[in-house]
């Protein structure tokens, strides 16, 4: 329930003109069950949920907010229990009274009270273990980004080249896919801590997705 009060904002959701507010977990909190979720969900005048569509390429694309709630759900502090709270607002003590930080922050900026009191290493360690983690996922996104810039690039061309947008569909939809899970990482601010596993996991399919999306353009041509 403590990590229910985050999730009541850090969250993916869509709030716009087009439909009222809403959390696409009907179907889960994975990225591909939100996916499914906004695939089937559909506009008063029919056509399936898109947030924006890419002016170079015409994909209907979805645009991801900050889903640290839903990644946080599929790491290992989930897991274990740890809530959100116990981490960026960790407990201290005020005389004779013990209470949640209400200086909401990076536990990062103080580990003695935000980490060490489960994890027994010293600081530079516990640092350390971070940066590594972050660093593997920002040199994934990078290779994330660069393919889906790719394969934006190549849709660019065949529609230059005269192909339509119906020519073009089945490969829109995998930038759609690319371009969504990209986003949902680089959205989420931990940089791959809350989950690590689970980012390397949704880069590397946003990795394959625009390489297909190339490989599909391939054989229209």
């Amino acid at each position: 329930m403590r990590s229910m009060v985050c999730g009541q904002c850090h969250v993916e959701y869509y709030c716009g003109p087009k439909v009222t507010l809403f959390f696409p977990w009907q179907k889960g909190l994975k990225v591909e069950q939100i996916e499914a979720t906004y695939d089937e969900y559909k506009f008063p005048d029919g056509h399936r949920f898109f947030d924006w569509q890419h002016k170079r390429t015409g994909a209907e694309v979805l645009k991801a907010q900050h889903p640290e709630f839903e990644m946080w759900s599929q790491g290992i502090h989930a897991r274990s229990g740890v809530s959100c709270a116990d981490c960026h607002m960790p407990y201290k003590r005020e005389g004779a009274i013990k209470i949640s930080d209400h200086h909401v922050r990076s536990p990062l900026l103080d580990v003695s009270r935000a980490c060490q009191t489960c994890h027994r290493f010293p600081e530079t360690e516990i640092l350390g273990r971070v940066a590594v983690i972050q660093d593997r996922t920002k040199a994934l996104m990078d290779r994330a980004e660069d393919a889906l810039v790719q394969l934006i690039g190549d849709l660019e061309a065949a529609k230059k080249a005269g192909l339509t947008d119906q020519d073009l569909r089945p490969i829109q939809d995998l930038q759609r896919k690319s371009q969504w899970r990209l986003d949902f990482v680089n959205a989420e601010n931990s940089m791959g801590f809350h989950a690590q596993q689970e980012a390397a996991r949704i880069l590397g399919e946003a990795i394959d997705y625009a390489r297909q999306g190339q490989l599909v353009l391939r054989d229209l041509k």
